[in-house]
């Protein structure tokens, strides 16, 4: 009989398992008071053996059965599929589309509720992460498609999966709720936050190309772009004088331009935290530190004609190089999503791996966490002559975001923040194929138009 029992046990359990599979059945608040209260009602009537009562008790049992095959038969035909952007940027809008089709012929499926969840796939910046989404279905009709629009904010940088997607029914009573899971191994890239560089940096950056040129060129139009208007210096060409302001000021003013094709940037990211002892501050100066290179690949890769170096110290210190490009621009800013903090990061490491062209002609940006000695850390590098270290020292720009000298230079807040719009972006208005609730996996929409952030513009 043991062996009968057990049998019995699983065969049952492979019944449900294959009616109802991915689904999970537990009891609302009203309908635990509903089953208590029809409890109270049979054991009285059994107690007392009054008939009438347990009559009653008989009839009140029929919604708790119903609701267990109606609930059932709500989520039957019905398939589902999520549409994820292939990246976004930390701090800005986040949308995500869920749509909803039902296959059945007459019955409508009414009053779905959609759970969503989005977690860190490697939990690299500290903090809350992780996004509840919630959707809801009022009714779809049969033979029908509905769509929800889910709007947030994205979360902070790194990249995140999407670990289950739920439909939720308490049909008909809302005694019982079913809930049917399905898998996903969908991911999101959240991308470092961007900022507005001031004009700070704007000059830091024209005096580093003036210096490396030597003097200032008389260019023709088609090699610059217009800038500005300045006071007069000696040397100025007077094809560049700006009549009306200079008799209104009564002072001459020359306009300012910025050559397209300037000098390569280089940026080397110093993403020291100690091991223990990790102060609130020592992790938003990291963040600052890493914004900031970002904002200013963005800037970059947004003018073709330059090449763009990235660098990071570490464990294992790395670069990534290239023309500026959007393709670069996605490598970077994948790479920055995902930069760990590391108590052994070397500055003297990273200079053994940057190609020596590089160390030569571009303009060095050396973005730190701590105070930095940048004769000492150069001197320990195998790779810096006598000659090219006195050199070097003197197109290096330190950066040191833990004593604020990131707040000239950057930024943050609705206030300054650019607005960017995808002009290269074709949002895809074909639906996904929907997923039948009874597979164990969602097929996430995979053929994602490539954002070209070479058309963005940039509205200050």
């Amino acid at each position: 009989m043991p062996n009968g029992r057990s049998s019995l046990r699983r065969l049952s359990r492979w019944l449900v398992w294959n009616l109802w599979p991915n689904q999970r059945l537990r009891w609302t608040r009203e309908g635990l008071f509903y089953f208590l209260f029809w409890l109270g009602l049979l054991l009285t009537g059994l107690v007392q053996q009054i008939n009438l009562i347990l009559l009653v008790a008989g009839l009140a049992a029929g919604p708790m059965v119903g609701s267990i095959f109606a609930s059932a038969a709500m989520l039957r035909k019905l398939g589902i599929a999520r549409r994820v952007p292939p990246y976004a940027f930390s701090g800005e809008a986040l949308t995500i589309d869920y749509t909803l089709d039902n296959d059945r012929r007459w019955s409508a499926a009414l009053a779905l509720i959609l759970n969503d969840d989005m977690v860190p796939v490697d939990r690299v910046v500290s903090g809350p992460s992780n996004v509840a989404i919630e959707g809801f279905f009022p009714r779809i009709a049969g033979r029908s498609r509905g769509r929800v629009r889910w709007q947030g904010v994205a979360p902070r940088r790194g990249k995140y999966r999407f670990r289950t997607l739920e439909l939720v029914t308490r049909s008909p009573f809302g005694l019982l709720e079913r809930r049917v899971s399905i898998g996903d191994t969908a991911q999101l890239t959240v991308y470092p936050e961007i900022g507005h560089l001031a004009r700070r940096w704007q000059q830091i950056h024209r005096e580093a190309s003036e210096t490396r040129r030597g003097a200032r060129h008389d260019l023709s139009t088609q090699q610059q772009e217009y800038h500005g208007l300045r006071d007069y210096r000696p040397g100025d060409s007077p094809r560049w004088i700006h009549w009306r302001t200079s008799a209104r000021l009564g002072q001459p003013m020359v306009k300012e331009f910025e050559q397209q094709h300037e000098q390569d940037l280089a940026i080397l990211i110093d993403p020291w935290l100690p091991r223990t002892k990790v102060s609130v501050e020592m992790r938003e100066a990291l963040e600052d530190a890493i914004k900031f290179a970002a904002t200013v690949c963005f800037e970059t890769c947004r003018h073709p004609g330059r090449r763009m170096l990235l660098g990071w110290c570490g464990s294992n210190p790395g670069v990534r190089q290239g023309p500026a490009s959007v393709k670069l621009l996605h490598e970077l800013l994948d790479q920055l999503a995902t930069l760990r903090p590391s108590p052994e990061a070397s500055l003297s490491a990273l200079l053994d791996i940057v190609p020596p062209s590089t160390l030569r002609e571009s303009f060095l940006i050396v973005v730190s966490t701590r105070p930095l000695n940048l004769l000492e850390e150069a001197e320990k590098s195998t790779r810096l002559s006598p000659a090219s270290l006195r050199g070097l020292l003197g197109r290096v720009t330190l950066i040191d975001a833990s004593k604020g000298d990131l707040a000239n230079l950057i930024q943050f807040g609705k206030s300054s923040r650019p607005t960017r719009t995808l002009r290269g972006d074709e949002e895809a208005e074909a639906t996904p194929p929907p997923v039948d609730l009874a597979e164990t996996t969602l097929r996430p929409e995979s053929d994602h138009v490539e954002a070209a952030l070479n058309g963005r513009e940039v509205n200050r």
